[in-house]
């Protein structure tokens, strides 16, 4: 079933024209805006971690080009969402999107693709839904999006989902579920690193008979890939992951490497 076309135009609360089915935040993408952020990231994460490694990146080609993705990934800390754009732009190219919900607190975001939902009310939920879904009809398009609907700390089971991620595939002929796990972790350096895996796409090309079903299958297939991938950090399983991003610098090896001949020689 496709979503209804929004017909009126109304001015939202930053006195910007939108139509009166959209997100208070609806997505005003521009390129210029990408690019800059699409490099603030990059360098916030050379900053701040050693690595960011894939683990699965050809699942991505598995998809069926037809349809346009919808990523979705836990959310347990602020990295996510940037985390998000560096896979889905600087891995895959794609026209991102992603639902926040706390996008009053950094509006300027909407120029990146970013678009809100109003989690305080069922119309509320409704117009980030119906929006998703119109932006995906285009298959040129990418979502992404937190389907636990709130910060919620990795080792918590049993993962649980809202019901949005249901009612978006149903409002669609086909699309692409991609499930995205990820790990922030500390080995062997003084910044932690970022292990993410790639999960296999789930295409949807039929109506959700009984949601409850559908998402608990999701829920337990996602659970699985968390669970898989922690144990596989555990037993440092890293030979199938790719490293995307890697800076190994920091103090304690520049001190070591420079001031060990002279301790040697001293002691």
């Amino acid at each position: 079933m496709q979503a209804d076309k929004p017909v009126n135009l109304i001015l939202n609360d930053f006195g910007h024209q939108q139509y009166d089915d959209e997100p208070k935040i609806p997505a005003r993408r521009s390129e210029i805006a990408v690019k800059i952020f699409d490099r603030i990231f990059n360098h916030m994460f050379r900053q701040y971690f050693t690595s960011v490694r894939v683990k699965n990146k050809q699942h991505y080609y598995l998809r069926n080009v037809d349809y346009a993705n919808l990523f979705y990934g836990y959310h347990g800390c602020w990295w996510d969402g940037p985390l998000a754009a560096l896979i889905c732009r600087n891995l895959y190219k794609c026209n991102l999107h992603m639902m926040i919900k706390d996008l009053y607190r950094f509006p300027v975001l909407s120029k990146i693709g970013a678009f809100s939902i109003e989690k305080d009310s069922m119309q509320g939920k409704l117009k980030a839904i119906n929006y998703t879904a119109r932006l995906l009809e285009n298959p040129e398009n990418s979502v992404w999006i937190f389907p636990q609907g709130r910060l919620v700390p990795l080792d918590q089971r049993p993962v649980k989902f809202e019901s949005g991620i249901a009612h978006i595939s149903n409002r669609l002929k086909g699309l692409n579920l991609i499930p995205i796990a990820y790990k922030y972790t500390f080995l062997q350096n003084a910044k932690p690193e970022i292990f993410v895996e790639i999960g296999k796409p789930i295409i949807v090309e039929e109506e959700i008979k009984d949601k409850k079903e559908f998402l608990k299958k999701l829920q337990q297939d996602f659970e699985m890939l968390l669970d898989k991938q922690s144990e596989e950090i555990l037993q440092e399983k890293f030979k199938e992951y790719k490293c995307i991003l890697f800076n190994d610098f920091n103090w304690i090896h520049m001190v070591e490497k420079n001031f060990k001949p002279i301790i040697r020689k001293k002691f």
